[in-house]
């Protein structure tokens, strides 16, 4: 494989490829194109540095870790004025269509089934926070919003690759308005994290990381791929920023408020999106890293995220008919859903009271014999004997 300007040179044959051999070719193209800018001045460079050479600083935070790189304080900052997720295309701003130097491509991809839409491009990352960081872009000039041909794309991408992607919505701390996933050669933290049973999300039982102190859903791909498309759509008609988690195996989703809380700031100087949530936080400064402790990280995880769109959590009998959660809809902040009064019941198990136990309840008796519906037949055959 190789990259090449040439459009013939888009690779087709991903998914008949094995793992290894597409993991290897991103890593040692990687490499390669890493040797190669430390030879020329920076502003020539294609990657700036490795995450993680020997200059960089790092230790857990529980299941998190922080990170110490002044280097990354060089990255452009992001702009403020982000106010809606689905902010359309622009084509004046900047966008990947526009950059300069054919080798920023490692790889044209071609999936398959997806027609003229399955046309993306690796990219590299000029300032990586994880091994091996890369972009995955699309190639038609459409903006920062996660839709379900995207989504077929990714899964195709990592059916043949054990990379991991992450996706940073609009006003979740995305910096460019055209659509890119990043991908990286780690399972990231958060994904240590046992699954374990979460709510009902539009019908279907989700999995949340046990442990993790804010909102995050998890649907495993092979069962549940309709159902992370629902969860999107749903965020984005609310105006809901959102980051997202994928691995060979799972989607993790994590919903966030609209509006950054101010408490944030002094915690953490820079913006939690979707590095953060996963597990990694990275900060420039030795007192700033000094001073980011376990407690810090788990209050910027609860702070950061919020719950879903209440009308995916509610029983259909319960939701609104026309679709529309319009409380949700009107409100500012989705931090606003997270302290209102707990939602109707679902009519899950979950829902259900939780009994103390010991306790003389119903469907806890060893024997089927011993069931209360059982001695009532039993004692009814006995009198009708006497």
């Amino acid at each position: 494989m190789s990259a090449s300007s040439s459009e013939q040179d888009v690779v087709t044959s991903w998914g008949t490829r094995s793992a290894a051999v597409n993991d290897q070719f991103l890593r040692q193209s990687f490499l390669a194109l890493l040797e190669e800018s430390a030879k020329v001045p920076p502003e020539q460079r294609l990657i700036m540095y490795d995450a993680v050479d020997e200059t960089e600083v790092r230790e857990p935070l529980g299941a998190f870790r922080k990170r110490l790189d002044a280097r990354r304080n060089t990255k452009p900052k992001k702009p403020d004025e982000q106010r809606q997720v689905c902010t359309p295309f622009d084509p004046d701003g900047f966008n990947f269509g526009k950059i300069r130097n054919d080798r920023e491509r490692v790889v044209k991809l071609g999936f398959a089934g997806l027609g003229e839409h399955g046309r993306y491009d690796v990219l590299t990352n000029k300032f990586p926070l994880f091994p091996k960081h890369m972009l995955l872009v699309a190639k038609a000039l459409v903006p920062q919003q996660m839709t379900g041909t995207h989504l077929r794309a990714i899964v195709e991408l990592q059916q043949s690759s054990s990379f991991c992607a992450y996706f940073n919505s609009w006003c979740a701390s995305a910096s460019v308005n055209h659509f890119h996933v990043h991908l990286i050669d780690e399972f990231p933290p958060v994904t240590s994290l046992p699954l374990v049973a979460g709510p009902v999300v539009a019908g279907v039982r989700c999995l949340q990381p046990q442990g993790f102190p804010g909102f995050c859903y998890v649907f495993p791909k092979s069962r549940t791929f309709p159902h992370v498309d629902t969860a999107v759509r749903a965020m984005q008609q609310d105006n809901q920023p959102h980051n997202l988690l994928f691995t060979p195996r799972f989607i993790y989703v994590f919903p966030k408020p609209l509006a950054r809380p101010a408490r944030s700031f002094e915690l953490y100087p820079e913006t939690v999106g979707g590095p953060e949530l996963i597990g990694s936080f990275t900060v420039y400064s030795r007192e700033v890293y000094d001073g980011l402790a376990l407690e810090h990280v788990d209050e910027l995880c609860r702070i950061n995220t919020a719950p879903l769109p209440s009308r995916l959590l509610q029983h259909a009998s319960l939701s609104p008919s026309n679709g529309i959660d319009d409380t949700v809809v009107t409100e500012t902040a989705t931090t606003q859903r997270a302290s209102r009064a707990t939602i109707a019941p679902s009519h899950t198990a979950s829902a259900l009271p939780q009994l103390p136990l010991p306790h003389p309840a119903l469907h806890l008796e060893d024997w089927p014999q011993d069931r209360p519906i059982a001695r009532a037949l039993s004692n009814g055959m006995a009198n009708s004997l006497v």
